[in-house]
């Protein structure tokens, strides 16, 4: 192949995916199923036929395709999400934080009931929440950006959420600048790590065109799980509470983390996050109950794009008669903590590299451990899938790259503004999912790490 064909082809992807990144970022809307799940489907093709098809071709191209991935990002920098409203809560609490107010202090219907309006809050801004009825559930990391963007920006939507994507590009940045690290020092092929990540079309669609704050999960978590690489296990700690503040998720690879670092390189990991997150924490402590309160609804009433939840749940209102989502969500909560463990104690204390009877690899157990977390969860949304996505890339499992494709079927819930969930769809994205999770694990002979 000539330069000039290859020169030819990246000007054609390039353009390509441009084009489809500005649709999917600002033109089509959620209840446009078809339209969505095509382009969709066009950028994974795309996609999945650079990080394989060019997956041997020299650092030029690396380079190229790096950049493209950091320019789409920038493409939607500017853009208000249209695929999801999780944005206005984040304007909601922050305004509500500008003004002085806890924004885990009442939940939004609680000012409107009673006419109360600081400012920025106004019943326009209300009358488009989801779930106003609830507390909000952002950790404290979340809530310092959504301040920011509504002190830069008091009065302008498309400001604070440039503000906050702002700060997702940042998180993003240093994503990639963590996977290319482990790239150079393992000298791994080009394709491996960084492209996997810079053009997933999940990652950049949900991340910085739906302003998800899983982007700053991601950044703190593998860093921290770099950190811990290099042994550096205080510098891990912080980077572990700083995910957790984030995002709630990291609490759970606790015990995968503490029993690969062995018991007394364990408690000093253990000190340092106990105290970085009672520091980050420190201002909700006086609003738990009511943290607890929407934790404890959402195990218990919402339901989005489950698989062995739904399952379960049809079983048991065959047998009892009606919905039996009250008590399912958080037996099957225990039960995936009680599988956690167990996936933590399988782990080699003090190595990260195992051989034939010395234990589970520990990115790999953190892998399936956030796998087993969704597999029994009665609510996945498509930005959920990021995260074993992220996780996957520092082990030789390739199966969490075809669910970021195959999520985005379940975005034929809102199909027609129906908001009603299309069980064959859900059907066919876990069956396809488990069939090359089964596939793949049947070979045991996958590569190692890519890190």
């Amino acid at each position: 192949m000539s330069g000039f064909t290859e020169t030819n082809i990246r000007y054609a992807v390039s353009l390509a995916l441009a084009g489809l990144t500005v649709f999917l970022g600002y033109s089509v809307e959620r209840t446009q199923f078809v339209p969505l799940l095509t382009a969709y489907a066009m950028f994974f093709g795309i996609y999945a036929w650079i990080v394989f098809t060019l997956k041997n071709q020299p650092d030029a191209a690396l380079r190229w395709y790096a950049g493209l991935g950091i320019a789409l990002r920038v493409l939607l920098l500017f853009g208000i999400p249209n695929l999801s409203d999780d944005f206005l809560r984040f304007l909601w609490d922050g305004r509500l934080t500008a003004a002085g107010i806890h924004p885990f202090e009442h939940p939004p219907d609680y000012f409107f009931r009673n006419n109360i309006y600081p400012e920025g809050i106004t019943p326009g801004l209300f009358s488009r929440l989801n779930s106003p009825e609830y507390y909000t559930v952002y950790p404290p990391v979340c809530q310092a950006v959504f301040a920011l963007a509504a002190w830069i920006s008091p009065a302008s939507e498309w400001g604070g959420v440039v503000v906050m994507k702002l700060f997702l590009l940042l998180c993003e940045l240093g994503t990639m600048s963590l996977l290319l690290q482990g790239r150079s020092s393992q000298k791994r092929r080009p394709a491996a790590p960084l492209l996997f990540y810079a053009l997933n079309p999940l990652i950049i669609v949900e991340i910085m065109g739906n302003c998800h704050f899983e982007g700053a999960m991601i950044f703190f978590l593998l860093a921290g799980i770099r950190a811990l690489e290099r042994q550096k296990v205080k510098h891990a700690a912080l980077w572990w509470a700083l995910a957790t503040a984030s995002k709630l998720l990291p609490l759970m690879f606790l015990p995968v983390a503490l029993r690969r670092l062995g018991r007394r390189k364990g408690l000093v990991f253990l000190a340092v996050f106990t105290t970085v997150c009672l520091l980050l924490f420190a201002p909700l402590l006086p609003v738990l109950p009511n943290i607890f309160s929407s934790l404890d609804l959402y195990f218990r009433q919402f339901q989005f794009n489950a698989s062995i939840y739904y399952v379960i749940d049809a079983i048991g209102f065959r047998i009892k008669g009606y919905d039996t989502g009250e008590t399912l969500g958080p037996v099957l909560g225990l039960i995936t903590i009680a599988f956690v463990l167990v996936v933590a104690w399988k782990v080699q204390p003090g190595t990260r590299k195992a051989g034939a009877g010395e234990g589970l690899i520990w990115t790999d157990a953190l892998l399936f451990a956030v796998v087993l977390q969704m597999t029994f969860s009665a609510t996945v949304h498509p930005w959920y899938a990021t995260v074993p996505f992220a996780l996957s890339l520092f082990t030789r499992w390739r199966f969490p790259l075809a669910w970021t494709g195959l999520v985005a079927l379940s975005y034929s819930h809102y199909a027609g503004g129906a908001f009603r969930e299309n069980y064959w769809l859900i059907a066919l994205e876990y069956g396809v999912l488990w069939y090359l999770m089964y596939r793949e694990m049947a070979k045991k002979d996958g590569s190692s790490s890519v890190s």
